[in-house]
C-alpha cells in the first residue's frame, strides 16, 4: 500500500471531532432517483466491481452506462483517485483490486472522505499541480470569496490574516473534483465539506441501517449499508443500478456456483427466509401456473389485436396469455361475452362439438354375479332343472333390443 502523503491540517481534527459525534455521510441517506448522479462511494463501487469482473480497462466505461451511471468527472479521474487512495492498482497496463479495497468498503464514511481527499490532493503526478491542489484547500479553508482585506487594518492583522484573494478561474475548474466528491456544490462547500475542509459545524445523525427487499424480481439494497454483503453478491450478479440485482432466469443463467450460497447471501440481507417463487426460480426448479377463470381463443391474432386496442374490452382481461388466448375471471365473463355478441363476434363454447352419448343396447342392468369355479355347460344346465321340474331364469336376447330376464321351466319332450 503506498504510503501516506502530507495531509491537510483540518483533517485530522475533523477525524478526532467525528469520534465524539455519531456523524453520517450524505451516502447513507441517498435514496434512488431518476438522476443519473451518484455519490462517490457508488461510482468506486461500481469500478472495483468492474475491474473485479476481467472488465478491461478500454471497456469500463460500458459498465457505468449499463447501469446508468454519469461519470463526471471522466473515468481517467476516478482511476487515479482510486490508485492513489491504494484501492486499485496497476501491473503491466492492467488494473487488478488491491486487497485494501475491501477494507476501505467497511470503514466508516468519514475516514472514507478523508482518505479520498488525500487522494484527491496527491493524485496528479507533477509537484506543482499537487502543490495546487493543496493551497486550493487552504484557500476553501479561509473562504477567499470574502471581502478584501480592510486596507486600514494594522501590519500585524493583515500579517494575522491569509492573503485573500478570490478564486481563479483555474480553481473554479479544480473544484470539480471536489464536487465529485461531495464536499462543493455550485461552488460553495457543503455542510459535508464545512466540516472537513474548516472543521466547522456537525453532521446529522446517521438513519438506521435499511434493510434489504426483493420488489418485482428485484434484490434491492442501499450499497454504503451493505457494502460487505454486496461485495460478495456482485460475484454472481450483475446490477442493473447501483445495489439493484435482476432475479430473472436471464440474470441467473450466467451464475454458475451453487446456488444455495447466493440464497444464503440473499437471505442475510432480507434477515428472514427468501419467498418460496424466488428461491425455487433461483434453483431452477420446475414450475406451474395455476390461474383461475375462463379462456378465450381467437380464430387468429388478427381480430384479438383489434380488440385491444378498445379500452372497453381491456378491463374486462385478467391477462394476455399468447397472441390468440387470454384469461377472463368468471365474475366478468357473462359481461364480455354479451359486449361481444354485440359486437358480432360468435362465441363457440364446444355445445355443438359435443358427441351425443350413445345409449346401450345390451347389459343396461347391473352386472350378475359370476360363478366361482369352473363354468357348467347350458345344456348340462339345462338338462338338471329339467331333472329337477324347477323353473330356471335367463336372459332373453334380441337384436335391435335390450336383453330381458324371464323364468322358464324345462319339460321332457
Amino acid at each position: 500500500m503506498p504510503s501516506k502523503p502530507e495531509t491537510y491540517p483540518a483533517l485530522r481534527s475533523a477525524v478526532r471531532k467525528s469520534k465524539k459525534e455519531s456523524v453520517s455521510m450524505p451516502n447513507t441517506q441517498y435514496v434512488h432517483k431518476p438522476s443519473l448522479s451518484y455519490p462517490a462511494v457508488y461510482i468506486i463501487f461500481t469500478l472495483l466491481n468492474a475491474i473485479r469482473r476481467g472488465v478491461e480497462r478500454k471497456n469500463i466505461w460500458r459498465e457505468f452506462r449499463r447501469q446508468k451511471i454519469a461519470l463526471k468527472p471522466r473515468l481517467l479521474f476516478w482511476i487515479a483517485i482510486c490508485k492513489q487512495a491504494g484501492l486499485i492498482k496497476e501491473y503491466e497496463g492492467r488494473l487488478s483490486v488491491s486487497s485494501y479495497a475491501r477494507a476501505w468498503l467497511n470503514q466508516t464514511p468519514e475516514e472514507q472522505t478523508i482518505r479520498l481527499i488525500e487522494a484527491w490532493q496527491d493524485a496528479p503526478k507533477n509537484k506543482k499541480a499537487r502543490q495546487f491542489r493543496k493551497k486550493l484547500l487552504w484557500k476553501l479553508k479561509y473562504d477567499q470569496r470574502s471581502s478584501p482585506v480592510d486596507q486600514r487594518s494594522s501590519p500585524v492583522d493583515q500579517r494575522s490574516s491569509p492573503v485573500d484573494k478570490p478564486l481563479t478561474r483555474k480553481d473554479n475548474d479544480a473544484l470539480n473534483g471536489l464536487e465529485a466528491l461531495g464536499l462543493v456544490s455550485e461552488n460553495q462547500l457543503t455542510r459535508w465539506g464545512k466540516f472537513f475542509v474548516k472543521g466547522e459545524g456537525s453532521l446529522p445523525t446517521p438513519k438506521p441501517v435499511e434493510p434489504c427487499r426483493i420488489s418485482e424480481d428485484y434484490f434491492i439494497a442501499p450499497v454504503p449499508q451493505h457494502t460487505d454483503l454486496l461485495w460478495e453478491i456482485e460475484k454472481r450478479l450483475r446490477p442493473v443500478m447501483p445495489g439493484k440485482y435482476p432475479l430473472t432466469q436471464r440474470a441467473l443463467s450466467f451464475h454458475n456456483e451453487d446456488p444455495r450460497t447466493l440464497i444464503g447471501l440473499i437471505e442475510k440481507g432480507l434477515q428472514t427466509e427468501i419467498p418460496a417463487r424466488t428461491k425455487a426460480l433461483i434453483l431452477n426448479q420446475p414450475s406451474i401456473r395455476v390461474a383461475e377463470g375462463i379462456v378465450l381463443e381467437f380464430s387468429s391474432p388478427a381480430e384479438l389485436a383489434q380488440l385491444r386496442r378498445q379500452p372497453g374490452f381491456r378491463e374486462y382481461i385478467d391477462e394476455f396469455l399468447s397472441s390468440q388466448r387470454v384469461l377472463v375471471s368468471s365474475q366478468k365473463a357473462k359481461n364480455l361475452f354479451q359486449m361481444l355478441k354485440r359486437r358480432g363476434v360468435y362465441l363457440d363454447q364446444n355445445e355443438e362439438q359435443a358427441e351425443a352419448s350413445r345409449k346401450r343396447t345390451h347389459f343396461p342392468q347391473k352386472t350378475l354375479l359370476q360363478p366361482i369355479g369352473k363354468s357348467v355347460p347350458k345344456l348340462t344346465l339345462i338338462e338338471k332343472y329339467k331333472q329337477l321340474g324347477q323353473a330356471l331364469d335367463v336372459l332373453y336376447r334380441a337384436p335391435g333390443y335390450p336383453a330381458e330376464q324371464r323364468r322358464i321351466t324345462p319339460h321332457a319332450s
